[in-house]
């Protein structure tokens, strides 16, 4: 599946807009969390970061051009990551493009099942959730299980064009979102108190027009989550 090359402006937010929202929100959180422990409205405005880039998970697995480079660099840059902070803290850590890296396995094999229907395309699914599981279950991952299932919820909501059509337009269009939100709603329950304000992030979802947008941001949204917590993590030394 493509996108139209021509998008023309239409009302609400484009993917890069709410990308931007979300990445300004991550910076803001972990602001908080490593300089400012003791204003939790950060933390609060970080509740929206996740939820959206986790949307976009489930869009970009199903529009990308090239499946393998997408998961690559997605799990390379993660485990990078991993390493940086094993380094650091002597913890494995399973950052959050390690989560994205475990949704985009899922959803690849989903993806395979709903197209051939067979038993060996179920048989994947049920291994990749199975080895999501224990990794989420023996190391310390971020948003845990439900987390990686986040956006997989919204493609096994997501219902073929010509199941699509006999719905109502909003409600066909909303599919994939309203089982998005069923999961977010199960992982806030899940977690701390302040989780639950991540479903304000369905709000920014519901303005989400379907377009790119005119610039192709995709590179700094992959370096922007290490280089924006090396940044922090400095700024912390030099004030410690």
């Amino acid at each position: 599946m493509e996108r139209s090359k021509t998008e023309r402006p239409m009302a609400g937010l484009n993917q890069n807009q709410l990308k931007l929202i979300a990445a300004a929100a991550m910076l803001i959180d972990h602001i908080g969390a490593e300089l400012l422990p003791g204003v939790l409205a950060l933390r609060i405005i970080g509740r929206l970061a996740f939820p959206v880039f986790s949307y976009f998970i489930y869009e970009g697995s199903r529009y990308t051009h090239d499946r393998r480079a997408y998961l690559t660099r997605m799990l390379g840059l993660g485990l990078v990551c991993v390493a940086a902070y094993y380094i650091y803290d002597g913890e494995l850590y399973g950052n959050v493009l390690i989560t994205f890296s475990l949704s985009i396995c899922v959803l690849y094999a989903v993806q395979g099942w709903k197209r051939q229907r067979d038993g060996r395309h179920l048989a994947m699914v049920a291994l990749c959730l199975l080895g999501a599981y224990l990794l989420c279950a023996l190391f310390t991952v971020d948003y845990g299980f439900l987390g990686v299932l986040l956006p997989v919820l919204a493609e096994v909501c997501d219902l073929p064009p010509e199941r699509r059509a006999r719905l109502p337009r909003f409600l066909g269009e909303r599919l994939p979102l309203m089982g998005f939100g069923v999961g977010l709603l199960l992982s806030s329950l899940q977690t701390g108190w302040v989780q639950p304000y991540s479903l304000l992030s369905l709000l920014l979802l519901l303005a989400y027009n379907g377009q790119r947008g005119s610039r192709r941001l995709k590179h700094f949204f992959y370096w922007f989550y290490p280089l924006h917590l090396l940044a922090i993590g400095g700024v912390s030394m030099l004030l410690s």
